[in-house]
């Protein structure tokens, strides 16, 4: 079963609110080399705010360029390949985030 949700692109960490919300790719420097990070919240998320973590689908999550690759779109959407999967397996979350800002959890 597929799962579509809406999802936002904001300027900055601090616009982080509701769930869908991603930033980024924003510049993250690890043992010296420059990564692309997006940090973002699940369609899932249920806190009060990006640190409230009532469950493990809330709270803020992100990814990181050395192992997921970025696509910018015209309409300002972006495109996370290949797929996230969030916590040990079996995933408690696991989807793409596609353009037109489309979560999608499969």
């Amino acid at each position: 079963m597929t799962v579509l949700s809406p999802a936002r692109r904001v300027a900055s960490f601090d616009d982080l609110e509701r769930a869908g919300d991603y930033t980024g790719p924003r510049p993250l420097i690890v043992k010296g080399a420059e990564l692309g990070q997006v940090l973002f919240l699940l369609p899932v998320h249920r806190g009060a705010d990006k640190f409230d973590r009532p469950d493990e689908g809330s709270g803020l999550h992100g990814v990181t360029s050395d192992r997921w690759t970025f696509r910018e779109y015209p309409d300002g959407s972006l495109e996370i390949r290949p797929s996230i999967g969030c916590g040990p397996k079996p995933y408690y979350w696991h989807g793409y985030l596609d353009e037109g800002h489309i979560w999608r959890q499969v």
